[in-house]
């Protein structure tokens, strides 16, 4: 069933499952249905009136409607032309900062000035495309049937990186490593056509429109998929769509859970949800917080979700998307490690819960590698290192990209021979993979090493910080030539901000015995994230070189 390719599996689920399909769920939670025969038809219409418009296979095109169900049936329009689509988010304005405009502009011009189609009430917000936008409506709709089939290794689709630690890239990916990276998914959480997804998260994310758009078409089951927007105002909304569709799989990063727990702290009273039917709640994308993870399962405990539901999982786009997967409705394995050993020695020494809680860090199990994924952990050599020591994890399979789009000089430093680097740190420990960080945000402090998401952690002890509304990082001081060790932090109020930095202060100190040089105060709009939730640490630190924040800085 992995073999084929994506025009192939939709049609396959329109001809074997016509009563399953995709359910566009509005803000009052009722639904739009279109079947997967509605799908298939409907874009095949949207396919040929590409074709009108001078378009051909292999060509590329941008989608950035306002629309699910526009989306979804542009993009299946390009899959059946042979045309290659990528997914943006659609840009509302175009100023100096409007993530999404500038990942527009950058996409555009890295594609070749192609084709961006749009919804109807975004044209005018791309006006200077003039020429090479269309909105979906205009799309030519007209009758007949293309027999375009691609080969496995054609390139089907280009994920462009979020850019957590750099620029976005053209993520290449094929029909075959699509379809095999989906196959593991599929078996990970044995997924069946009784089951009913729920998403929430963009289409423009990997995760998104890989593991909630495409997996159901080739598992195949029912989908319902929320506007990302739509959930952010109204976190409830989510906990309503599984309760009154009985959804069974879903997935939910930190920094959804926290928008939940602080939903669920303001409820409004005798409000049910029965949470029974979900067995796997995904959890990735961005470094799993155990407080998070434990705080969600508590609020939700009551209305019939399962622990074991919650699944720790790893992956990246560069793989498609799923790199491994805890086990289904198992309870998460969190294993705690001797601090020490993890930060001078690099090695993994499980403790006691008996052990002084400074001395100890908690990391969750991610579990083994998906079904045709592999994955080693390397020194700084390359060479392989034994289970439970600290190194670069790589990572090989025929869902690996073969690289981005036009940019040799990235892709290969991408690859270490066949494998690919995937810019993390972690180990092998009882047979279960753990990311202890990623190598980017490493900080060098008094000859031992720190992970920024580790220090966050540890001040979000102090109740003046959240998790996600936190960056920590390290600076070369050029007067000194020491590092100095930076915390950036969001609604503190400024007459405050001594006394907070000096309560740091003596946290790290106690805790790990290391200083903290610089409080910065900055607005929550100011913490650049990645379209799933991960902060990109090194723009804010940009900002602060290029001589931003000066006057908020509290030394």
């Amino acid at each position: 069933m992995s073999e084929l390719t994506l025009p192939v599996l939709l049609r396959r689920a329109a001809s074997e499952f016509p009563l399953l399909g995709i359910s566009y769920v509005q803000e009052n939670c009722s639904v739009l249905f279109q079947s997967y025969p509605e799908l298939l038809m409907e874009a095949n219409s949207v396919s040929i009136g590409l074709f009108s418009l001078g378009m051909k296979s292999g060509d590329k095109a941008i989608i950035a409607t306002e629309n699910n169900r526009e989306t979804i049936t542009l993009l299946w329009g390009c899959f059946l032309a042979g045309i290659v689509p990528t997914i943006l988010q659609s840009a509302a304005s175009f100023t100096d900062h409007n993530p999404s405009a500038t990942k527009l502009i950058n996409v555009f011009k890295q594609l070749g000035s192609p084709y961006i189609f749009t919804s109807k009430s975004a044209i005018s917000n791309l006006l200077e495309f003039e020429g090479r936008v269309i909105a979906y409506s205009a799309i030519p709709r007209l009758e007949g049937e293309l027999f375009f089939e691609p080969e496995l290794d054609d390139l089907a689709f280009i994920q462009f990186s979020s850019g957590s630690t750099g620029e976005p890239k053209g993520i290449m990916l094929t029909h075959r490593n699509i379809a095999l990276n989906i196959e593991g998914i599929i078996e990970g959480i044995e997924l069946k056509p009784t089951d009913n997804g729920g998403n929430w998260m963009p289409l423009y994310h990997d995760m998104g429109l890989i593991g909630y758009h495409l997996t159901p078409i080739m598992a195949p089951c029912n989908q319902f998929h929320i506007h990302t927007i739509d959930f952010i105002k109204n976190p409830a909304l989510w906990l309503e769509m599984m309760s009154r569709y009985k959804i069974t799989v879903s997935g939910c990063p930190n920094f959804g859970q926290e928008l939940i727990i602080r939903y669920m702290k303001r409820r409004p009273d005798g409000h049910f949800w029965d949470l029974s039917s979900v067995k796997a709640i995904l959890n990735g994308a961005e470094p799993i917080s155990v407080k998070v993870l434990n705080d969600f399962n508590r609020v939700l405990k009551s209305y019939g979700f399962h622990e074991e539901a919650m699944m720790a999982v790893y992956g990246m786009a560069e793989a498609t998307l799923a790199v491994s997967f805890s086990p289904l409705m198992e309870h998460s394995v969190v294993t705690s490690f001797d601090n020490e050993k993890l930060d001078k020695d690099f090695v993994a020494v499980k403790v006691g819960i008996t052990r002084s809680g400074k001395h100890i860090r908690s990391i969750v199990s991610v579990g083994k590698p998906v079904k045709h994924v592999l994955i080693k952990i390397v020194d700084s050599e390359g060479n392989t290192v034994d289970d439970c020591k600290i190194g670069h994890v790589l990572v090989m399979g025929n869902s690996v990209t073969r690289g981005y789009y036009l940019n040799p000089q990235q892709t290969e430093k991408l690859f270490a021979g066949e494998w690919l680097r995937t810019g993390d740190m972690g180990f092998i420990f009882e047979g279960n993979l753990y990311i202890s960080g990623r190598y980017k945000d490493i900080i060098f402090v008094n000859g031992k090493n720190y992970f920024a998401n580790d220090l966050e952690v540890l001040a979000c002890n102090l109740e003046e910080f959240n998790f996600g509304k936190i960056i920590i990082g390290g600076i070369t001081d050029y007067k000194t030539g020491k590092e100095k060790v930076l915390v950036f932090a969001a609604a503190i109020p400024e007459a405050k901000a001594q006394e907070v930095l000096e309560k740091l202060r003596t946290l790290m100190r106690k805790d790990l015995g290391i200083p903290v040089d610089e409080l910065i105060i900055i607005k929550s709009n100011e913490i650049p994230k990645t379209s799933s939730g991960k902060i990109q640490r090194y723009k804010v630190i940009q900002s602060y070189q290029q001589g931003g924040f000066l006057n908020s800085v509290f030394r």
